[in-house]
């Protein structure tokens, strides 16, 4: 996925910043006015029109923000069963290649085993319909709650809850399956190495980090949202560079295994 996408939380950012600039000024005209002791005319039609406007604007850019999820939770789920699938086809080939070079492996491949176990249970797939359709629908239930006189309903908080949990578990679950990989070709490479099978793999550039959600949280909080660009740019890059990383770590594998268990 494009780091693109980042424009669309941006126009949310920019569509209530402008809202608030239109409010404010009308307001300052209006207190202006009646300390000159002319007369205020104030039409709150007009501001209700806005604030129509405005319900309907960021209805439409949720609607965008919750495929931009949809997308990310479904290239995540994608992502981990495909390595699901690699782990099941290294295993395979390493007690191949230790059978028939008749070594003992059995604990590095339980270990092995284990790993993949792990990744199993906890990189279990997440509904990316589920999470868009309760941005969507529940935005939409906070737009009438927005441009009435009685303010946000209970409902206007549901998209934004939502919303951090689903940054949360794909922040966390990120780092969490990064960081087994690494632990599972490790493991691999010493199996092999046990049966002389010298196996190297390129370094690891740009690792996705232990992110604190809290501390992202606050930022989010303090910059009154400008930050959570930033935020959906981590959510973007990371697996992107995850992807590249993985694509050179799965060539250099195969090339240098290739013809062994032939």
């Amino acid at each position: 996925m494009s780091a693109g996408w980042i424009v669309v939380p941006l126009l949310q950012i920019l569509s209530v910043v402008l809202v608030v600039v239109i409010i404010i000024a009308v307001l300052i005209s209006v207190i202006l006015t009646a300390s000159s002791g002319a007369s205020v005319l104030f039409d709150l039609r007009a501001l209700a029109g806005i604030l129509i406007g405005f319900a309907v604007a960021e209805f439409i850019l949720n609607i965008f923000f919750s495929f931009m999820l949809y997308r990310l939770i479904k290239r995540r789920n994608t992502h981990f069963i495909r390595q699901l699938f690699l782990y099941e086809d290294l295993e395979a080939t390493a007690k191949e290649i230790a059978a028939k070079r008749g070594i003992d492996v059995s604990i590095p491949l339980n270990n092995l085993d284990r790993i993949r176990r792990d990744a199993q249970a906890d990189e279990r797939s997440r509904d990316p319909v589920l999470w868009s359709a309760i941005l969507v629908f529940a935005a939409g239930a906070a737009v009438p709650s927005f441009v009435t006189p009685s303010g946000f309903s209970g409902v206007a908080l549901v998209p934004v809850f939502a919303q951090y949990y689903v940054y949360y578990f794909l922040m966390k679950e990120w780092f969490r399956h990064e960081r087994r990989e690494d632990i599972f070709m490790d493991e691999l490479s010493r199996l092999l190495s046990t049966a002389g099978i010298g196996v190297t793999r390129p370094p690891r550039f740009a690792a996705v980090p232990d992110r604190s959600f809290a501390v992202y949280l606050v930022l989010t909080i303090v910059t009154v949202g400008f930050f959570g660009i930033y935020w959906v740019y981590v959510l973007l890059s990371d697996p992107n560079n995850h992807f590249r990383y993985q694509a050179m770590v799965e060539d250099t594998i195969v090339a240098q295994l290739s013809g062994l268990t032939l």
